[in-house]
């Protein structure tokens, strides 16, 4: 088995965890393989392959829930079913911790594990003179809001064609069910279990008394227009890529033709642990 590693430099301090990490694979009779590009001061004398990760089978995220959306987002690994070692504070989307590396390996390699499916959003950005950007997938979110400065926008909100409401206020998050306990559950929305087949459309600080959450099948299509003109507007996706958004300019939101395959080591606990999760972010703060 070919076990691909992708960690966190700020995380993982001298690249202790993955160093431990790549001799239990090394152990279990696997092949640790860090692509070429990802932590290129890892010391040479540790038993990793420096390889493209299409050639894995499985992969290890060590960090936060940043990292693993990061890794996520990488095209050499996208159909590669991942896990992850939590380093950071909340780690929603990480199901080990670092005393439990060793049982990580061992589950991987003995395949003493499921995959879940988790639905991503497509995102298509279309300018206001009809030229389309390049499609962006998210795993948490697409979120279109304001600039730097203090002052609200309006965008008008659509739902398979038709026109819900113009919504002024700070933006507008389309998220996944995965996405439903980032930044759309600081806004009030409802928690959605990750495997859900759903889409999730939540108000950014709303200036109106319509401010409830949408709950929406997958086969929803979504669009988001500008009406403001002269203010700053940012389309996000997964909080990483961002660019200026315009008056005329529109972005769809539907689901993504595929899906991200997550491992599951242990039985699915999501509900109790959430607790906990939100709990150890607040305190994190």
């Amino acid at each position: 088995m070919r076990i691909a590693l992708y960690p966190n430099r700020g995380r993982d301090h001298e690249f202790e965890i993955t160093k431990r990490l790549a001799q239990y694979i090394e152990a279990y009779g696997a092949q640790a393989v860090i692509e070429e590009g990802v932590a290129p001061d890892l010391s040479c004398n540790v038993p990793i392959e420096r390889a493209s990760y299409a050639s894995c089978d499985v992969m290890i995220v060590l960090g936060g829930d940043g990292t693993f959306l990061s890794a996520a987002h990488l095209v050499s690994a996208r159909n590669i079913p991942k896990t992850g070692v939590n380093l950071g504070s909340v780690g929603f989307l990480l199901e080990a911790e670092p005393d439990q590396i060793e049982d990580v390996v061992r589950k991987l390699v003995n395949k003493d594990y499921r995959i879940e499916l988790r639905p991503l959003l497509a995102s298509y950005h279309v300018r206001s003179d009809g030229v389309s950007q390049d499609v962006e997938f998210a795993l948490n979110d697409v979120v279109l809001a304001r600039g730097n400065i203090a002052k609200t926008i309006t965008i008008e909100l659509s739902i398979d064609g038709e026109t819900v409401d113009h919504i002024p206020g700070d933006g507008i998050i389309v998220a996944t069910p995965t996405g439903s306990t980032a930044y759309s559950l600081a806004v009030g929305g409802p928690i959605l279990e990750p495997s859900l087949d759903a889409i999730l459309v939540s108000a950014i600080c709303p200036h109106t008394l319509h401010d409830r959450s949408f709950v929406l099948g997958a086969d929803t299509e979504i669009r988001l227009a500008l009406l403001s003109e002269d203010e700053e507007a940012y389309l996000t996706v997964d909080g990483r890529a961002s660019c200026a958004v315009e008056k005329g300019d529109s972005v769809t939101v539907r689901t993504a033709p595929h899906k991200l395959p997550m491992i599951k080591l242990w039985e699915d606990a999501f509900f109790k642990n959430l607790p906990v999760k939100i709990q150890k972010r607040g305190v994190s703060r």
